[in-house]
């Protein structure tokens, strides 16, 4: 193998990575119905695992009502635990350190039938089929207790560190977003209003785990949506979670979206998926901007899978991680072929999206390049 910024360690509080790749969080709809870990969800991971410095395991839901799709992983309860540590071990028997990231959907979860659901800063829709909820302070104060219990059950079944998911237009998003959040309380207003609910949790989680134990943070550094969230105010909410000690921030962004019509049902739609006309690593201004504004270690993404662009943004934007998602779905083996500098060995995304469709319709994680998933 031969010796690049993409194959040198990093050392991130307690944590030490053989390399700068990330498998990045990848919602595959692999899980049981219950929230549990199926030897699809071991299978999966085992593949992806073998060459990346870290797994960031897909958004796991922290409430029953909060999941994105009908078979996300969860750790709503201490029955859950058991199957993450089967896939902990699978993940740090190929060498990977192992994050988990929790989630709630907030107004993106699947229906329930005769369930309180859809929980929302402000009552927007994001699916026809689910009417939002304004959460009133119990639901809060009930949503910051479970992000924190699940942080602790992840702790108990080994893994390394959580990320909390804040990005994406998810529930804690929401909330971070001057789109979606039109609250008049303590939890909206201003960015800094914006990000208390932000702040509380992971302050939340911070107390029960204590000052040692790694806590990752994905945010949206902007939204190209009208109205959405600009970097302005994702550096200030940056800022305000470094304080809380928010160790990694995993920087994303809303690359595209807007407002639908399904019959008499108008809701918000956003995709974090950049458009096929940009390039490999669109995004590493802005991972470098929350770098400079933290000075903590962050996460870029955006189609690095092939190509210079992952080296340049750790030899020459300082970026710390790069994370690649769907290039890792369609070859598992990416990574490998990164690292040994064999980049026309990649079997290349076509960017074609059929794995977020899939899921979208509620069915296990399918691509049209890899017809061996989940392997």
């Amino acid at each position: 193998m031969q010796t690049t910024p993409l194959t040198r360690g990093l050392t991130v509080k307690n944590l030490s990575f053989r390399n700068r790749l990330v498998l990045a969080p990848i919602t595959t709809n692999y899980g049981s119905s219950k929230g549990g870990v199926t030897q699809e969800t071991l299978g999966f991971y085992k593949e992806r695992s073998r060459d990346v410095g870290l797994v960031i395991v897909e958004a796991t839901a922290v409430q029953f009502t909060g999941r994105i799709v009908p078979c996300s992983l969860g750790l709503w309860d201490d029955a859950q635990i058991p199957g993450m540590i089967k896939l902990v071990k699978t993940i740090h028997k190929q060498g990977a350190v192992a994050v988990v990231q929790l989630n709630h959907a907030g107004p993106r979860c699947i229906p329930h039938k005769g369930k309180r659901h859809g929980f929302s800063p402000s009552g927007v829709a994001f699916r026809p089929d689910v009417d939002p909820i304004v959460m009133n302070t119990d639901d809060i104060e009930q949503l910051i207790t479970d992000f924190s219990r699940a942080a602790v059950r992840a702790e108990k079944a080994g893994f390394d560190g959580i990320e909390i998911h804040g990005a994406h237009l998810y529930l804690l998003s929401q909330f971070l977003s001057p789109l979606t959040n039109k609250r008049q309380d303590r939890y909206g207003g201003d960015a800094r209003g914006r990000a208390t609910l932000a702040v509380e949790i992971v302050r939340k989680v911070r107390k029960n785990l204590g000052p040692g134990y790694p806590v990752f943070f994905r945010i949206n550094a902007e939204e190209r949506i009208s109205g959405g969230l600009c970097l302005g105010d994702a550096l200030v909410i940056a800022g305000l979670l470094a304080d809380e000690g928010v160790d990694v921030f995993d920087v994303s962004l809303i690359a595209q979206g807007g407002w639908k019509t399904v019959g008499d049902k108008t809701f918000l739609a956003g995709s974090s998926a950049l458009p096929k006309d940009q390039s490999s690593g669109a995004n590493v201004a802005l991972a470098a901007a929350v770098k400079q504004q933290t000075q903590l270690p962050v996460i870029a993404v955006g189609k690095f899978g092939i190509g210079p662009a992952a080296v340049n943004a750790v030899e020459n934007e300082k970026i710390d991680l790069i994370a690649i998602g769907r290039q890792m779905i369609c070859d598992p083996r990416t990574a490998r072929k990164m690292l040994d500098g064999k980049d026309t060995d990649i079997i290349a995304c076509d960017e074609c999206l059929t794995c977020f469709a899939t899921i979208g319709k509620g069915v296990p994680m399918a691509c049209k390049v890899n017809q061996n998933l989940p392997f």
